[in-house]
């Protein structure tokens, strides 16, 4: 699959419980759940545990992962693509959603296995992804 990047940075396409994901391993919904408790110590149920992806027009009744997102409406009324495009990034709104596997590691108490860490941390290291795009952007 292609990288599916969301408004905020995320990967989409990385995420297990990108809906796509979920066609492929049905087993995504409780994984994620688990190393969202495990890693964060947020607690969902399985059938919340499923998103369409933020990119994915308001129209089509998107399900999210993150119903409150502060992100996805701002990029959507300034219509860029995503916060990398923006001219005021990084602002507050993205920078609450950035994580870094050092500072998971550090509420978590050790380190993470590298599994552990592709599987939930590394689609969501938005700051990473995020600069990239700007790079290129500022090439152009």
């Amino acid at each position: 699959m292609a990288d599916v990047i969301a408004r905020c940075g995320f990967k989409c396409n990385l995420c297990l419980i990108y809906r796509e994901n979920l066609k492929e391993d049905g087993q995504n919904r409780q994984k994620f759940r688990d190393g969202l408790e495990k890693y964060y110590g947020d607690k969902l149920t399985l059938e919340e545990c499923c998103c369409d992806g933020c990119m994915t027009d308001d129209g089509e009744n998107p399900v999210l992962m993150t119903k409150d997102c502060k992100v996805r409406p701002c990029v959507i009324a300034r219509n860029v693509e995503n916060c990398a495009h923006c001219v005021q990034y990084p602002c507050e709104k993205v920078e609450r959603k950035f994580v870094e596997r050092r500072k998971v590691e550090e509420r978590y108490g050790s380190p993470i296995p590298d599994e552990a860490y592709e599987l939930f941390i590394m689609p969501y290291e938005s700051r990473r992804t995020l600069d990239k795009i700007r790079q290129k952007v500022k090439r152009k």
